[in-house]
């Protein structure tokens, strides 16, 4: 198979995400749930911590050791409902405040 005809598409999904990313906290998935990733304090999280940690280390590290994918996923059922990812990488899941719309939008869809 062609290299570029498999990296160009993935190339773009991640340039998308991570301005989405860079933007709101949170990808295109997490907007359509309404939430966004913040910093454990509430702060915004930085671009890198949620591309890094978040998302390459666990990947690579469930590459090398296929049980650590589970160990992530139950962490969510601790008391503070955070994965390990979350502890890794010093963040947590949020509900996304509502934006407000604009008198316009308001006029148009009622």
């Amino acid at each position: 198979m062609n290299a570029p005809v498999v990296y160009a598409p993935a190339l773009l999904v991640l340039l998308i995400q991570a301005s989405l990313i860079r933007g709101t906290g949170a990808s295109l998935g997490k907007r359509l749930l309404g939430l966004r990733v913040v910093r454990r304090d509430g702060r915004p999280a930085e671009v890198w911590r949620i591309a890094l940690l978040r998302n390459v280390l666990p990947l690579a590290l469930c590459g090398y050791c296929g049980w650590f994918g589970l160990a992530d996923v139950l962490f969510i059922a601790g008391e503070d409902r955070r994965c390990l990812h979350d502890w890794v990488a010093g963040t947590r899941v949020v509900k996304a405040p509502r934006a407000q719309r604009s008198f316009t939008a308001r006029l148009v869809t009622g």
